[in-house]
């Protein structure tokens, strides 16, 4: 089924599209061609093994433990939120996926600071690199983001909740029959 974004094509619009995505197309190569020539050109081949070696450790990360854990997480997900509308859902997830990024960008912060500062009299470590409780901050804005996401699905529940009720004409609504 094709969608139509601006209305019937005719077949000189169609040759236009044609063009345009041939021509994104090209130019998208010609980039992706360029950024290679630039990589081996200026990448040493000793590096090279390193990077392959890299991608393909990465490669298997990706497929071998984040997917099978994202597609369990989301699973066990849709379990826990089954009684919500798929609105509903999504800010739970979309939550849940701000604060995984969110930690994702803190994990190495948090480790570093482990890491480079030592604790005790004479350790050298220097108190500038590192300002700040990581972990501390991690904790409080996983907190703030489950309040926040928490509000808005009460908020959204209660709101849905009344617009339903409010929408069916009060004759219509159910309760004791009426005699009339």
């Amino acid at each position: 089924m094709r969608l139509h974004w601006v209305g019937p094509s005719g077949s000189g619009q169609r040759k236009t599209v044609w063009w345009v995505r041939a021509t994104l197309g090209a130019l998208g190569l010609a980039a992706l061609g360029y950024a290679l020539f630039g990589f081996l050109a200026n990448v040493p081949p000793v590096q090279l093994i390193g990077v392959v070696a890299w991608l393909a450790v990465a490669l298997l990360v990706h497929d071998g433990v984040l997917v099978p854990l994202t597609t369990l997480a989301g699973g066990g997900l849709s379990r826990l939120t089954y009684g919500l509308g798929p609105g509903l859902q999504g800010v739970v997830r979309g939550a849940l996926l701000v604060g995984a990024l969110v930690t994702l960008v803190a994990a190495p912060l948090i480790r570093a600071q482990q890491v480079l500062e030592p604790s005790g009299p004479g350790s050298g470590a220097n108190g500038t690199v590192l300002q700040g409780d990581y972990a501390l901050a991690l904790g409080v804005f996983w907190l703030v983001l489950v309040a926040a996401a928490a509000v808005v699905v009460a908020a959204v529940g209660l709101f849905g909740r009344r617009s339903k009720v409010s929408a069916v004409p009060k004759s219509e609504r159910p309760g004791p029959e009426r005699s009339g």
